[in-house]
C-alpha cells in the first residue's frame, strides 16, 4: 500500500487532525505499513490464534464489604495530617 498526500489528507480530515509536516508523516506511515507487509509474509499455517497472552482468566473475589481494622496505621504513614484528615497539595490555584 502506498501512502500519499491524498490519503494523509483524508485520514487527517476524518480524525480531525492538523498535520504540520506532511512529508515526515507520509514517511513514518509508510514505514509502519511496510513493516506490516513484512509480517504478512510470515507463515502462520497451523498456528492457533491467540486472543490474549494470559490463558487462565483472573479469579475475582466476591463483592464483600470488609472493614479495615487499623485506619490509624495508614494515617501514620501519611506525611501531613490535620485531625482525622489527610492533607494533600492543592490542585487549584
Amino acid at each position: 500500500m502506498k501512502i500519499d498526500e491524498k490519503l494523509v489528507d483524508n485520514v487527517a480530515m476524518l480524525a480531525r487532525l492538523k498535520i504540520e509536516d506532511k512529508e515526515r508523516f507520509i514517511k513514518e506511515m509508510q514505514k509502519i505499513v511496510d513493516y506490516f507487509q513484512i509480517l504478512e509474509e510470515v507463515n502462520t499455517e497451523g498456528v492457533e490464534p491467540m486472543y490474549t497472552p494470559i490463558e487462565n482468566s483472573a479469579k475475582l473475589r466476591n463483592g464483600e464489604v470488609k472493614g479495615f481494622d487499623d485506619v490509624e496505621d495508614i494515617r501514620r504513614n501519611f506525611p501531613s495530617r490535620e485531625g482525622n484528615y489527610l492533607k494533600i497539595p492543592g490542585i487549584h490555584k
